[in-house]
């Protein structure tokens, strides 16, 4: 969830602004279909099979292209999601908002502590950390964001949970992990309620990511998916309560085919991060092909026929 600050990404409003304007080009040259064929082939060197998917990758473009459950555009929306998480029975995992807005003009910083996460609610990245002490960098932030207000975040990579979701500017609480620069981010890869593996990430905040995955049991599975572990499973500590963010994630996940649920757990404090439908966009590479079409496997198309459109 935390993406990074100014200081390590400079903001360039003239970029953002002929950004939107591209993006929108492209949306209007290319249907979604030919997108998802296209940019699969450029990442993988092959067609995918979206008639009969068996990949994750395959499922997951499917999905994108096809799923259609309003739910599933609630939970993408970094702002009513937390609603959800409340209706699921964890009003205390979910962080305190200071404020939501609908333009930069309306950030009341007199309503804001000292330092202070700010984010959009419809799009992905472009997530800081800021503090009242640069005032510079949060009128930098807030000038960006009037760009991103308009940007359409669907259109990008044609993810649909993102189309109906109203922009909006969000400040909530700064979250610190005792001991690390960053917080440990706990990623939950779920499969029609069920958690089949996840992953323990550090260092998003610092654009320094290193993870390594895991089975429910806590077995690493880390070789599955990547030549050689970033970090060590022997150093990696499992919180006390992990039982706790299992029976979270179960319980969040339940409506959908797949989602991911990010957790993070701050001495022992469970604090909801978000819910990502679409990992990378749909387009996963996993190092073993017996492992792709397995987590393929776990996305049961059938169980969700009325839900699906094949437009």
């Amino acid at each position: 969830m935390y993406e990074g600050d100014v200081n390590m990404e400079p903001i360039n409003i003239i970029k953002e602004k002929i950004r939107n304007i591209k993006i929108n080009i492209d949306y209007m040259l290319m249907n979604d279909y030919r997108y998802n064929i296209n940019e699969y082939k450029r990442r993988f060197g092959r067609v995918p099979d979206l008639v009969n998917p068996t990949t994750f990758s395959e499922k997951l473009l499917y999905l994108k292209m096809h799923y259609d459950n309003l739910l599933e555009n609630v939970c993408a929306d970094k702002y009513t999601v937390n609603e959800y998480v409340r209706q699921c029975g964890y009003p205390e995992i979910v962080k305190d908002i200071y404020q939501v807005c609908f333009s930069p003009d309306q950030v009341n910083l007199e309503l804001m502590p000292t330092r202070f996460f700010i984010q959009c609610s419809h799009s992905q990245g472009r997530n800081y950390v800021v503090s009242q002490d640069d005032p510079q960098t949060i009128q930098a932030v807030l000038q960006l964001y009037k760009i991103l207000l308009k940007r359409q975040h669907f259109k990008i990579m044609r993810e649909n949970c993102y189309r109906y979701i109203t922009p909006r500017i969000i400040c909530s609480e700064y979250l610190e992990e005792p001991g690390r620069e960053s917080l440990t981010d706990y990623k939950f890869y779920c499969f029609s309620g069920e958690v089949k593996y996840f992953m323990v990430s550090y260092g998003e905040f610092d654009h320094n990511v290193k993870n390594h995955k895991f089975d429910p049991e806590w077995n690493s599975i880390d070789h599955l998916f990547k030549n050689e572990p970033a970090v060590p499973a022997d150093k990696i500590e499992k919180p006390l309560n992990f039982d706790r963010m299992i029976e979270i994630a179960t319980k969040l996940s339940a409506p959908f085919p797949h989602v991911r649920v990010d957790l993070y757990n701050i001495a022992g404090r469970i604090v909801f991060g978000e819910m990502t439908f679409y990992s990378a966009g749909g387009f996963v590479k996993i190092a073993s092909p017996e492992m792709d079409k397995k987590i393929g496997s776990w996305i049961d198309l059938d169980r969700y026929s009325n839900q699906i459109k094949k437009n």
